[in-house]
């Protein structure tokens, strides 16, 4: 009984914080306290008392609850990276339902860390912009706590208990601006469409269930394994289908048609989670547990999704004038790049979780440059381009109304919205136009950043294992990537702005977390040994365990 309690010491210690966290947020500890009291306005003793006296409303405790939160939410991360990473591995949980092995201990530490680093960035934004939502941290916690039971799973029911924990989590963050149109149709369009691919996953579940009479993804691939030449139908319909569940939170091409107006309609905070800690919870997944089903029955047809997400993240964006929606398809063709090496076997899985931890730190300088308070003059309009055929189409009119209206509710005036509001970027704030050059360098795979480190390994291990058109394919995606990671330099460096846009005040942590972010990317390519040794580690962990 004991063994069984430090074997479930993490996880009880991150549902009895997450619980601790409901209570504080939601009680009156957090809430500030105020009353009002009387004192005496004059000393003159003939002036009648009830005229005498004027309201003094003193309060106390936190001001802003949200921001409050935000440390507390931080430590709750990082005590349970530090309780995973102490904690025995190599034991079954549950029946065998959760496995806690080398792999899941690594990945996820490094997910909460990466969770806590993610809550820390938006702490400034959050209290500028009067966030009154305590329930915020409350479900980024239980999507974290989703996304970690994820990586332990070894049975396909809880598979999908845990992708259903994350996505109604996210689900509700990202349609908590209610004030805006366009968070609601996010917060819709990701619930309708979640809901449908949580539709497939049930029946391919479902299906293989029905042939086989296995929930167990180890006992199915034994089965799998055994009867190779004697394929059944049924089964191999719902392994593809639980499958195409797992690529739509990926949002990989061409089941990636929600991520665009969701990471448009989101707040930055709650884009920047959605972009970053599902991929690394379903990757991990795919990779450790789901990998061997898959190419038993399927082989490389993942360098299908591969290829068609390269086309879609280096074809959709070049008209893109939002930088949200910009990003949205940028995520979607690294995305791409992140499945070549799933595409070839397991030899390129260094590569893979390479790459994948330089894209989440570009992230996570991206969004908060994206955080960072923007000051947009004349009202939301005034940045608008020169050309009117240039701006973008809201509700089938381009009018400066529209426009304005689209600012006030996304958050125009607090955030960097389109391309041309960093024209005259390098004259009126240079740190900042050398953060988001180093950041665009970076997601375009070009030196001197840490970008090109990952998408190099990326390359070589597919010409390793011969996928040459696959990797061709690449090559040219990325050159027509660089096309729009470049004209926002261009925009930044060059142009010249019609009015000056101006960043605002950066709150410390924000700041910090975007210098720390950018001095990894400028770094890593000269001094990679770190980067490597860990990815081969988590790469012999994800083949061995």
């Amino acid at each position: 009984m004991a063994l069984n309690g430090v074997t479930w010491a993490p996880e009880a210690q991150l549902l009895l914080g997450l619980l601790g966290l409901l209570y504080y947020g939601t009680g009156p500890v957090v809430t500030p306290v105020a009353e009002t009291l009387w004192i005496p306005k004059s000393k003159s003793v003939a002036t009648p008392l009830e005229l005498n006296q004027i309201p003094l409303l003193p309060a106390g405790g936190p001001l802003h609850g949200p921001s409050h939160l935000t440390w507390w939410a931080v430590v709750w991360c990082l005590l349970g990276a530090f309780q995973i990473w102490t904690c025995p591995f190599g034991v079954l949980q549950a029946g065998g339902v959760f496995l806690r092995d080398s792999f899941s201990v690594l990945l996820g530490t490094a997910l909460f860390i990466y969770a806590a680093l993610a809550i820390a960035i938006a702490a400034g934004w959050s209290k500028q912009a009067g966030i009154a939502h305590t329930e915020y941290f409350v479900l980024v916690l239980l999507a974290v706590l989703g996304q970690y039971l994820l990586l332990m799973t070894t049975d396909l029911m809880a598979l999908y208990l845990c992708l259903e924990l994350q996505s109604f989590a996210l689900v509700v963050l990202c349609s908590l601006n209610y004030a805006s149109p366009y968070s609601v149709e996010a917060g819709m369009k990701y619930f309708l469409l979640s809901a449908f691919s949580s539709c497939l996953l049930l029946l391919g579940i479902g299906l293989i269930y029905w042939n086989t009479g296995l929930t167990r993804c180890a006992h199915l691939q034994e089965l799998l394994a055994a009867t190779a030449g004697e394929p059944s139908l049924g089964l191999w319909l719902g392994i593809w289908l639980v499958g195409l569940g797992l690529l739509w939170k990926l949002a990989a091409a061409p089941i990636h048609m929600w991520a665009a107006d969701v990471y448009q309609g989101a707040w930055s905070s709650v884009t920047l989670l959605i972009s970053t800690l599902p991929k690394i919870a379903v990757l991990g997944f795919w990779a450790h547990t789901w990998h061997s089903i898959w190419c038993t029955a399927f082989g490389g047809a993942l360098a299908f999704f591969s290829a068609f997400s390269l086309v879609v993240g280096a074809v959709a964006p070049l008209g893109q004038a939002q930088l949200k929606r910009l990003l949205a398809f940028s995520s979607i063709g690294h995305m791409g790049l992140l499945l070549m090496p799933l595409a070839g076997g397991t030899e390129g899985l260094a590569a893979l979780w390479a790459h994948l931890g330089i894209y989440v730190v570009t992230s996570l300088a991206v969004w908060g440059l994206m955080l960072w308070p923007f000051d947009r003059p004349g009202g939301g309009t005034a940045a608008l381009p020169v050309n009117p055929s240039q701006a973008p189409v809201l509700e089938s009119t381009s009018s400066e109304a529209n426009i304005k209206m689209f600012e006030t509710t996304i958050g125009g005036g607090a955030a960097p919205q389109y391309i041309w509001d960093l024209a005259g970027l390098q004259n009126s704030l240079p740190v900042a136009a050398t953060a988001w050059a180093g950041a665009m360098l970076s997601l375009a795979g070009l030196p001197p950043v840490a970008g090109f480190l990952g998408k190099l390994g990326l390359f070589w291990w597919g010409l390793n294992t011969h996928q040459y058109a696959l990797v061709l394919l690449a090559l040219v995606a990325t050159l027509l990537g660089s096309v729009y990671y470049l004209r926002v330099l261009k925009v930044a460096y060059v142009d010249t702005p019609r009015s000056w846009g101006t960043y605002g005040p950066c709150a410390a942590p924000t700041a910090y977390l975007i210098a720390i972010a950018w001095a990894i990317l400028a770094g890593a390519l000269w001094h990679g040994a770190p980067l490597v040794l860990a990815t081969h580690l988590l790469a012999l962990a994800t083949s061995f365990t």
